[in-house]
């Protein structure tokens, strides 16, 4: 019976960070990140804002939720500490769920109080993309021991397939970095047309926020072009293992979906909920994405 709170608190834990991670993106694009004023962790001064401005209480909601967040994280990361300290990937994944969840919160703090530069605020998304992974292997992992009938998952993955999820791992991170540059740098409508750059095929000058959103989509490009690739490969290579075609299938979905709905913030405008479609989708991608590099890490195990 305790396992199965345990199991459900992990997976509200991950369910959290995510919402933190589309609560912060929702307050970039609504210009409330001051809406709280420079204080933290008041706001204006006050444990509860009275202001009706919807700003303060987008950001003001942010903060509850972060630090809801922050709290299930702690628990989650000390009972799994406790019910399986003999499993590495717990100790590990325990450790980095609270560090990245802190951090993550020590960045957004930053923003209010000091103000940051782009490059900097453009971390703090990048921060809260680990903070969700750490959080959804650590449900993942305890699902596995926790669930009924449930066992270890070992796949038979080879070491070159596993360093190339690694390797997507890291350009998924650096192209997610470039989308939030993308708009910390208020480049979003650097492009207003697509797939041309303003009527270009190469925009000029090229060091410019157009240029900017153009590196953007090259890079959103050959992630594109490197899933599909791989995906075909496991179909050739792979064919003992459905599961994993299944799963990169479901990840190639989503950077279809994060891609359509880039192309629709710009068609238009920078409506809201395709600017929260496009965080989330590349949210998930980026999740599952580390689920394969932990399953293709496992092989070493056998």
């Amino acid at each position: 019976m305790k396992d199965r709170y345990l199991r459900l608190l992990s997976l509200l834990a991950a369910l959290a960070v995510l919402i933190v991670v589309l609560m912060g993106t929702l307050v970039t694009n609504t210009g409330s990140a001051y809406g709280c004023g420079n204080n933290w962790p008041l706001c204006n001064g006050q444990v509860i804002p009275t202001s009706q401005a919807h700003q303060t209480w987008i950001e003001f909601s942010h903060r509850v939720v972060s630090g809801i967040s922050s709290i299930l994280v702690v628990i989650v990361a000390v009972w799994s500490w406790i019910r399986f300290k003999k499993i590495k990937e717990v100790r590990f994944l325990a450790i980095s769920s609270v560090f990245f969840i802190f951090l993550q919160a020590f960045l957004g703090m930053g923003a209010v109080v000091w103000g940051q530069s782009s490059v900097v605020l453009a971390l703090h998304f990048g921060v809260s993309l680990l903070s969700f992974s750490s959080n959804l292997l650590l449900a993942f992992v305890i699902c596995e021991e926790t669930l009924p009938h449930a066992k270890r998952i070992i796949p038979h993955i080879r070491r070159g397939m596993t360093l190339n999820f690694i390797l997507l791992g890291i350009y998924t991170y650096v192209l997610m970095y470039s989308g939030a540059f993308v708009r910390h740098t208020q480049s979003s409508l650097g492009c207003t047309d697509f797939p041309l750059c303003n009527g270009q095929i190469l925009p000029e000058p090229l060091i410019s926020k157009a240029g900017v959103q153009y590196l953007h989509r090259v890079l959103a490009a050959i992630l594109l072009i490197w899933l599909i690739a791989t995906l075909v490969t496991c179909l050739k290579k792979y064919r003992s293992m459905p599961s994993l075609s299944v799963i990169l299938s479901v990840a190639l979905l989503l950077i279809i979906l994060q891609s359509i709905s880039g192309i629709y913030i710009i068609i238009t405008r920078m409506a809201l909920v395709f600017l929260l479609l496009h965080a989330l989708f590349v949210t998930a991608f980026f999740g599952i994405l580390m689920i394969l590099i932990m399953l293709g890490l496992r092989r070493s195990e056998e």
